[in-house]
């Protein structure tokens, strides 16, 4: 061995010492980067070799004889190296030697817990794609009145019902005619809301990062508007009538009798996952289900020739034992005054995103959420085991 290889394998000595600390550090990355340079020293050593051991054409190859001393123990150091070498060239399809198989033989076995005896080159499975867990999102803007506004702030006319009585009788001719009770109509004020925040990420995350960031993000402020506009419809649902429900026959009276008939031809049932339930296991008297499937969303069930739309139970939980069965025709019951579609800007600049070297997105929801006709909805609770 000549004194430069024995130069290179000191150093590959240091720098499989320095990656091994790494890694017992945590270091994983910086170890990579060590481990690169290490191998880079390996193929060195492996190039000066081969130059050593190039016969001169003519002439006879200089070989000597190993020289076996009893008792002699090899330097640890050394035979680390060596059995690297022997593994390297084995992995490389090359010749060995009798004295680098001799090496193998020994009882240095490989194994993946150990990073120098092999571990370092089973590559780890890490993956950067972000996967999104499978969650219900129901959208119960879908089922109310949409109504874009351009200022934010104004109102709406609405009728207020009221009975409507027969036309007097004309008892004679040339008979002065009686003034007709006039219709009452109502205002329904609006007020709009501004919804929103900033979201700070790294310039770096997203340069480095091989998923697109910002397509998930948008995924997920998408989200957020959705849980946005539930908790503002639910929460102006809760201010409906409220009506213990009991079973079966409690919620054909609500359709049969509390809501209007008209009304009632267009109402839907929402529920959540335990009214669901409930609902669900219900049975006519000859054991078939009450519920049945709709032929137009082989999905979605049918109660009566009504949609049942089902929320999470954390989405619409159920208090103290008592299942929400909302009942009615949404779209006449809640109106979503929207002065402004979701409105997402990013800025790279503005913002202090220039000295933090940072992107910024700004989120802004502009909407406001008000009972339309208070006649059209009943806020059902049915009590389960």
């Amino acid at each position: 061995m000549t004194d430069k290889e024995k130069e290179l394998r000191q150093l590959l000595e240091t720098k499989r010492n320095e990656a091994r600390s790494l890694v017992e550090a945590g270091k994983t990355d910086e170890a990579r980067t060590i481990i690169k340079e290490a191998e880079a020293l390996t193929t060195q050593i492996e190039t000066l070799r081969s130059i050593e051991g190039l016969i001169v054409p003519g002439a006879a190859p200089n070989v000597i004889p190993p020289v076996i001393v009893p008792n002699q123990q090899r330097n640890d150091e050394e035979f680390n190296l060596e059995h690297r070498d022997s593994f390297i060239q084995l992995m490389r399809g090359r010749d060995l030697t009798s004295q680098q198989r001799s090496i193998l033989e020994e009882k240095r076995a490989m194994t993946s817990s150990s990073g120098e005896d092999g571990g370092f080159l089973i590559p780890q499975d890490i993956q950067t794609m972000i996967n999104t867990v499978k969650r219900q999102f129901v959208a119960l803007s879908d089922y109310v009145s949409y109504i874009p506004v351009t200022t934010n702030a104004g109102s709406r006319v609405l009728e207020k019902f009221a009975d409507i009585t027969p036309l007097a009788k004309i008892s004679a001719e040339n008979t002065e005619l009686a003034d007709l009770d006039n219709p009452k109509v109502r205002q329904v004020p609006f007020t709009i809301q501004d919804y929103g925040g900033i979201m700070t990420l790294t310039n770096n995350l997203l340069a480095d990062s091989p998923e697109n960031i910002m397509s998930f993000i948008s995924q997920w402020i998408g989200r957020k508007e959705i849980i946005t506009d539930n908790s503002l419809i639910l929460a102006i649902m809760k201010t409906f009538s409220k009506k213990a429900i009991s079973g079966l026959d409690g919620i054909k009276q609500v359709l049969n009798v509390e809501l209007d008939p008209m009304v009632a031809m267009n109402a839907i049932i929402v529920t959540n996952q335990d009214g669901y339930n409930y609902l669900d296991t219900l049975k006519d008297g000859q054991g078939r289900y009450i519920l049945q499937p709709d032929p137009t969303q082989p999905n979605r069930k049918l109660f009566d020739s009504k949609p049942v739309v089902v929320m999470a139970n954390r989405l619409l939980p159920t208090a103290t034992k008592k299942a929400p069965i909302i009942i009615g025709d949404l779209q006449s019951s809640v109106a979503l005054f929207d002065r402004q579609q979701l409105s997402i800007l990013t800025t790279n600049i503005g913002g202090k995103a220039f000295e933090t070297n940072t992107t910024k997105s700004r989120v802004i929801d502009r909407e406001d959420v008000v009972k339309w006709d208070d006649e059209a909805m009943v806020y059902g609770e049915i009590t389960i085991a």
